[in-house]
């Protein structure tokens, strides 16, 4: 089964990582984190950077998935 031919499903990747990326920055992921003061520390740091950037690369999933680019 190595013959299969996934064409255009490669777009998922960077898609489910935006949503992933966009969850984490905005506070949805993780529910109960282990350590809430290292999660908030790395928020204030890289999550306006993710904010902006994961919707970015969801677009770019997207059009993958469409077979623009």
């Amino acid at each position: 089964m190595s013959n299969w031919n996934w064409g255009n499903l490669q777009g998922l990747i960077p898609l489910l990582g935006g949503i992933y990326a966009y969850l984490l920055a905005n506070g949805t992921l993780p529910r109960n984190p282990k350590n809430p003061q290292k999660m908030a520390l790395w928020r204030r740091k890289f999550g306006l950077m993710m904010k902006i950037f994961a919707p970015i690369l969801v677009v770019f999933g997207i059009l993958e998935l469409l077979g623009v680019l």
